[in-house]
């Protein structure tokens, strides 16, 4: 009877190696993306109202569930009642946060359309760039200077 082989899923060293400098190479992208949009005034406000967007489309969902499970407790029994009180405050927060998210994202967007408030940061864009990359990737080796 033959031995059976165990079949490996381990990479060789070039494919760990590639697999590194792609992450590396989408980390850095993310570094820049985000130090050009953070150092423009209209640029970070429709980023951070997009935030808000997805926030809210979270919480639609979330506000669903919620009325769910309310409905199905809606008549809980005696050692439930806590629970149920408990669930009704969860909903209640999760449509105030809703209000809010769409009050902030509403202003946040109606300050795009004037150009009074349209402004860019001053220092070189390498400067942000440094800090997004010193915060969110602090292992990342910083890009070779030509």
């Amino acid at each position: 009877m033959a031995r059976r082989q165990k079949k490996t899923n381990a990479k060789t060293f070039q494919q760990r190696q590639t697999e590194r400098r792609l992450r590396d190479e989408q980390d850095r992208a993310v570094v820049e993306d985000m130090a050009s949009k953070f150092t423009c005034s209209n640029a970070v406000a429709r980023d951070f109202a997009g935030q808000c967007e997805e926030r809210i489309v979270d919480l639609d969902f979330d506000l669903i569930c919620s009325t769910l499970a309310l409905d199905f407790w809606a008549d809980p029994p005696e050692p439930a009642r806590p629970v149920a009180e408990l669930l009704r405050e969860v909903d209640a927060e999760r449509r105030r946060h809703k209000r809010a998210l769409e009050q902030l994202r509403d202003r946040l967007l109606e300050l795009t359309k004037s150009e009074t408030s349209h402004h860019h940061l001053a220092l070189p864009i390498e400067h942000y760039q440094e800090q997004v990359r010193q915060r969110l990737f602090p292992d990342l080796e910083p890009p070779a200077r030509p």
